[in-house]
C-alpha cells in the first residue's frame, strides 16, 4: 500500500501467483483499511484501524490456512514500504502472542518514516469534516456525520488536504496515517529497540540501491527539486540506517538477523534512464510480476535474479532461524562481509559486503522516523 494512504492488492507488485508457482510455498496478499478510513485521527474514534486489519487477517489465516495447504506453524509475515514498517511495528505490538514464526520487511521499518503529530492528524480530521459539511472541534460528533457520507465523497476530500512536511525534502507524511496509541504504535521505539523489547522472531529486511529514484518524483510533484545530496542523505536516514540500527539491535538480543540491499537496474522496471534500483523495484523480483506491470519482458539474467530472490524467500519462510544460512547467505555481523548485496551490475547473484560499507556514516544521521517529533 502506498504510504497508508492508498492502494490495494489486485495488482502486479501484489500478485503471488509466480513466486507461489515457483517456490513450494503458499502466498497471501490481505487488504487493510487505509488513509482516513483505516487512520482517522478523530477524537472519538479507535486507533490505526488498518493495523488492527492486519491483525485480524493473520488470525483469520492460523485459523483457516490448514484448509489451503498450508502450516498455521510456518506462518512468515512480509511488508514493504509502509508494509515493512508495519511488520516491524507488529513485532513490538505482539511481543507476546506474535502468531508468525518470522519477519521479512523490504524498504521500510519502525524508523523509516516520521509520522503526523497528534495535534496534526485531528486538525486534518476537523478540516475534513469541516469541508464535508460535519462541523469542527467545537462539534459534539463529527464521527457519526461523517459515517452517514458515501466513501467515494470522503475520499474526494481528502485528496484535498496537504500532507505534512516528513523533516527531508524528499519526503512527506500524508495527512491520516497510523499514530502513537501504545497499543499497536509505541511513542519511544529507541529505548524498545536497544532493550530487545520485540518478539524474539527471525527477521530478513532489506532495501534498495537507489530508492530515492522513485520518491524525487512525488517531491517534485509537490513543488520540491531534491538535490543529488539530499537524495543520498534520505537513502540513509529511511532506509541504510534505520536497517541497520534495527538489524544491530536484534543481534544484540540475538535473534537471527539478515541484511539485504537490490542493485538490480533492468529495462522493464526503468522510470526514467537513470532511476537504478528503485523503491518498489525488489517487489518484481520477489513476485515476478515486472512483465505484467510493463508488458516488456524480462532479461535472461533478471529472470535469474527473480530466481535468486524468490529461493532465498522461501528457505526463510521455511525454516526463518536457518533457512538462509543453507543457501551461504550469513547472518548480519557488523565485524564480517554480511551485508547481503542483490544483483549488482545486474548480475544474477549474492555477494556480501561489511556492514560499514553501507551504514559507516549512520553514526550521525537521525532516523526518518525520528526527525519530526515533538
Amino acid at each position: 500500500m502506498h504510504g497508508f494512504a492508498g492502494g490495494n492488492t489486485n495488482t502486479p507488485f501484489a500478485n503471488g501467483q509466480y513466486l507461489a508457482n515457483a517456490e513450494d510455498i503458499i502466498v497471501v496478499s490481505a487488504n487493510y483499511r487505509l488513509n482516513v478510513f483505516g487512520f482517522p485521527g478523530a477524537p472519538d474514534a479507535d486507533t490505526n484501524l488498518g493495523l488492527r486489519d492486519q491483525r485480524l487477517a493473520v488470525e483469520w489465516l492460523q485459523k483457516n490456512i490448514k484448509n489451503f495447504g498450508g502450516d498455521p506453524k510456518k506462518i512468515v509475515i512480509g511488508g514493504q514500504s509502509s508494509g515493512g514498517a508495519a511488520v516491524d511495528w507488529w513485532s513490538y505490538a505482539y511481543k507476546q502472542n506474535p502468531i508468525v514464526h518470522g519477519l521479512v520487511s523490504t524498504s521500510g521499518n519502525a524508523f523509516s518514516f516520521p509520522m503526523n503529530t497528534p495535534d496534526k492528524q485531528v486538525s486534518n480530521w476537523y478540516t475534513l469534516s469541516a469541508s464535508l459539511g460535519c462541523g469542527n472541534s467545537s462539534s459534539s460528533d463529527t464521527l457519526s456525520c461523517m459515517r452517514k457520507l458515501p466513501f467515494e465523497t470522503i475520499s474526494a476530500a481528502t485528496s484535498k488536504i496537504a500532507p505534512s512536511p516528513g523533516g527531508s525534502p524528499v519526503r512527506s507524511t500524508p495527512p491520516f496515517y497510523p499514530m502513537v496509541d501504545n497499543q499497536t504504535i509505541f511513542s519511544d521505539y529507541v529505548s524498545l529497540s536497544t532493550s530487545g523489547s520485540f518478539a524474539n522472531l527471525p527477521y530478513f529486511h532489506g532495501h534498495n540501491d537507489h530508492e530515492q529514484g522513485y520518491y524525487v518524483i512525488p517531491a517534485y510533484a509537490q513543488g520540491r527539486n531534491v538535490t543529488e545530496e539530499q537524495a543520498a542523505q534520505f537513502l540513509l536516514e529511511s532506509f541504510v540506517c534505520p536497517t541497520s540500527y534495527e538489524a544491530r539491535n536484534r543481534i544484540k538480543a540475538k535473534v537471527p538477523t539478515w541484511v539485504y540491499r537490490y542493485f538490480g537496474d533492468w529495462p522493464n522496471t526503468r522510470l526514467y534512464p537513470t532511476a537504478g534500483a528503485y523503491h518498489g523495484t525488489e517487489l518484481h523480483m520477489i513476485l515476478g510480476g515486472s512483465e505484467d506491470a510493463s508488458g516488456l519482458p524480462q532479461t535472461a539474467a533478471q529472470k535469474k535474479t527473480v530466481k535468486l530472490f524468490q529461493r532465498a524467500l522461501a528457505a526463510f519462510v521455511e525454516d526463518p532461524k536457518k533457512g538462509l544460512e543453507r543457501l551461504g547467505w550469513p547472518k548480519f555481523d557488523p565485524e564480517r562481509k554480511s551485508w547481503v548485496e542483490i544483483a549488482v551490475g545486474n548480475k544474477p547473484k549474492a555477494t556480501f559486503a561489511r556492514p560499514g560499507k553501507y551504514d559507516g556514516g549512520c553514526w550521525n544521521v537521525t532516523l526518518g522516523a525520528l526527525s519530526t517529533l515533538s
